[in-house]
């Protein structure tokens, strides 16, 4: 397995049933899906957001869907904006840049998901390499992050 390593700790810890599934390199969570041949509704993409106070957030949504940050403020009740990959620095320094795993507790994140990805049956998300995807049930994955809360994140 060739995952990073808080990953594989956090799922052994968790004692959580997953499959690695390989991939033609990509560079886009939409586009691991299309070369995984899975349905990127099930993808779950991390995005992650910026409070303009170095508070830092974990939006997970669908890799078919953008976030709104509308809907991030008010189930937040802050104002957030999007932080670049250029400037995520140490945080995720194991993970290739944007290959993110969509579990913000590996990183000390709060994390957001959105309401129509906690309801798939199966997730895919990125393990850290731009050519594997970690596959879970939806619910072993909303078990995998227990402080995660769901809502309409979505435009």
């Amino acid at each position: 397995m060739t995952m990073i390593t808080q990953l594989q700790s956090c799922l052994a810890q968790h004692k959580t049933r997953f499959d690695v599934l390989g991939h033609t390199p990509s560079m886009t969570t939409r586009e691991a899906a299309r070369r995984a041949g899975i349905p990127p509704q099930q993808m779950a993409k991390p995005v992650i957001l910026d409070d303009f106070q170095g508070h830092w957030l974990m939006a997970v949504v669908p890799a078919s869907r953008h976030v709104d940050l509308g809907k991030v403020h008010k189930l937040t009740h802050r104002h957030w904006r999007l932080v670049r990959e250029q400037d995520f620095g140490k945080r995720f320094a194991d993970c290739e840049l944007g290959a993110i795993p969509a579990v913000g507790n590996l990183f000390g994140l709060d994390t957001l998901v959105d309401q129509s990805l906690a309801e798939q049956p199966d997730i895919y998300f990125e393990s850290g390499r731009h050519d594997e995807l970690v596959h879970m049930s939806g619910k072993q994955y909303m078990a995998l992050i227990p402080e995660a809360k769901s809502g309409k994140l979505c435009e």
